[in-house]
């Protein structure tokens, strides 16, 4: 019995670490998607006001996201707890973030937009270990520094552009929006599965957005806007990073917390260098290699992939 139960022990814990490695390659999946989303709202931007962006890149995810979870669960209402936090997600994980993200990377420059996107992780676990009750380990702090380190390398090199104080305000913003989104999304998937969660908040988020548009926007689209490529981009940025990023960053919050997940977020700025290099033309230097090697270990660490405790027998 006792062989067989340490069997099962062994078993059920190999069991568990294949999830959380599922879970880490899915987020760094969803950072590298988000990484050259960066990008291809700053290329979108040349044929949509990017208050028009916005709601345009919602509504075609949300079309993405309710028959899926139609056709998965039907029609599910939530229950009435957990109506607020995903009010608080579709508002600042959502509406907010989508706003302010579409007008600060057409108002700053590339450099201060992923520095100040790059402070997310940090914030998430303040915030996390004071809201969601997850401890604020050393390790995750080592991860913190090591991770942001590579953030500050990776852009220092890079021009300044056409970085303006509003732009950098409204991408302090956009960060923060997503920030306190993440905490409402821990805690409406205790409730409710991921993929509900996503919908509804897209749903509501959409309604919201459209709206708002309609009072801003004197024009939707400019001259191109309807060309093969400005559409091919703009359909993979809402189908693909916005829907499925949105829901496959939910599943990974539910399964690992707010503040592990956010060290993911530390991939971003570099991957956005990369795809820099690859659609803009932009020179690759050692020290973006560099930066990502930190920010590897850095999500490494704070997420417990390396342990650097040794085992005492």
């Amino acid at each position: 019995m006792d062989k067989i139960s340490c069997c099962d022990e062994q078993h059920g814990n190999g069991k568990t670490k294949n999830a959380y490695r599922a879970t880490f390659a899915l987020l760094l999946m969803v950072s590298l998607l988000w990484g050259v989303n960066v990008v291809m709202i700053k290329y979108l931007t040349n044929f949509f006001p990017p208050l028009a962006l916005a709601p345009i890149r919602l509504f075609l995810a949300t079309c993405l996201l309710v028959p899926a979870v139609i056709s998965k669960y039907g029609y599910e209402k939530p229950p009435r707890a957990v109506w607020m936090p995903l009010a608080g997600v579709a508002l600042f994980g959502i509406f907010l973030h989508h706003i302010t993200l579409s007008w600060g990377v057409a108002a700053t420059s590339g450099t201060h937009a992923a520095l100040i996107l790059g402070l997310n992780p940090l914030l998430t676990m303040l915030l996390a270990s004071r809201l969601a009750s997850e401890p604020l380990t050393w390790a995750k702090g080592l991860g913190v520094i090591l991770g942001f380190s590579g953030v500050v390398l990776v852009v220092s090199g890079k021009a300044q552009g056409t970085a303006t104080f509003v732009g950098d305000l409204v991408m302090f913003a956009s960060m923060m929006a997503a920030v306190i989104g993440y905490i409402f999304v821990k805690k409406s998937t205790v409730m409710v599965t991921p993929l509900v969660v996503t919908a509804y908040t897209h749903v509501l988020a959409t309604i919201g957005l459209l709206i708002f548009g309609a009072f801003v926007n004197t024009e939707w689209v400019y001259e191109g806007a309807w060309g093969i490529w400005p559409v091919s981009v703009l359909l993979f940025s809402s189908l693909v990073n916005t829907a499925l990023g949105a829901l496959w960053w939910n599943m990974g919050i539910q399964r690992i917390g707010a503040s592990k997940a956010s060290l993911f977020q530390n991939v971003i700025p570099v991957t956005g260098v990369f795809a820099s290099v690859l659609f803009l033309g932009e020179q690759l230097q050692w020290t973006h290699l560099a930066a990502l090697c930190l920010v590897i270990l850095g999500v490494s660490l704070g997420t417990g992939v390396i342990s650097l405790n040794k085992r005492r027998h």
